[in-house]
This record gives structure tokens, C-alpha cells and sequence, in this order.
């Protein structure tokens, strides 16, 4: 049985990963750099490993994921779509993953910071992905 935070772990690595997939497969048709590119359809590859993992984890305990809702995903398009309109400069473009990247870290530590996670799954799950988005800034911060 997964305690509340350990549940609340899990939720937050699904909704962030598919979050970023949904960032990436919004942005990544105007990204014109390739390396860029490159690295933000590796970065789609790592982040629906996770996603897979973490709902793993909440369906062996008979908990069910959420989608991103309609509204949700409308308005992460939206925003991408007019952030993007004028300027798809390859460091505009890694600044806006950026700014989604340390949203996603934030939201993550927050949750870590809350109650203390001691299910060994939900915890190694939680650093690999902080450590994931740690390097992911990184390697935003060398388009800038």
C-alpha cells in the first residue's frame, strides 16, 4: 500500500512527464537547430520511461493516473504557440523548456520536501527524475 506521499510522488512524475512530452511535441516543430532538436526528442524518450514507470507503480496498487486534462494541455499549447509566434530562436526556444524544467524541479521538492517518502520504488523513481531534470537544465543552459 502506497502512503499518501509516495501516491502523491508518483502523480507528480506522471503529470510532469507528460507535461514535458506535451511541451516537446508542441515546440519541437519549430525547432530549427538540430542538436536542440536532438536533445529534446532524447529528452521525449527519457520522460515517457518515466511516465511509464511511475503509473506502473500507481496501477500495481489499483490507483489510476490522470491525463493532463483538455483545458490543461489547451493552454500549455496556447502558450507555446504565442511564445513562439515571433521569436523561435534556438534560445528562446530552450529559455521556455527552461523556465517548464525548473517549474517541474520546484513542484518535485516541494513534494519531497513535504513528508518523508519510504517506499524505496517511489523514492529512487523521485531522485532519478529530479537528477533527469537537473541535467536536462544543464543542457538548456548551453543554448542560451
Amino acid at each position: 500500500m502506497l502512503s499518501h506521499t509516495e501516491q502523491e510522488v508518483l502523480e507528480n512524475i506522471c503529470r510532469g512527464s507528460g507535461a514535458a512530452l506535451l511541451d516537446i511535441h508542441s515546440i519541437i516543430s519549430k525547432v530549427y537547430d538540430d542538436e536542440l532538436a536532438y536533445d529534446l526528442n532524447r529528452q521525449a524518450a527519457k520522460y515517457s520511461r518515466f511516465r511509464e514507470r511511475a503509473a506502473e507503480g500507481l496501477l500495481d496498487q489499483g490507483i489510476v493516473p490522470q491525463p493532463i486534462s483538455i483545458l490543461d494541455r489547451t493552454k500549455r499549447w496556447t502558450a507555446i504557440q504565442a511564445g513562439t509566434a515571433l521569436n523561435v530562436s534556438t534560445g528562446h526556444v530552450a529559455d521556455m523548456m527552461l523556465k517548464e524544467e525548473n517549474k517541474r524541479v520546484k513542484g518535485m521538492e516541494d513534494t519531497l520536501g513535504k513528508n518523508k517518502v519510504t517506499s524505496t520504488f517511489s523514492c529512487e523513481l523521485a531522485e532519478e527524475f529530479l537528477e533527469f531534470e537537473k541535467e536536462n537544465i544543464q543542457i538548456l543552459k548551453s543554448y542560451l
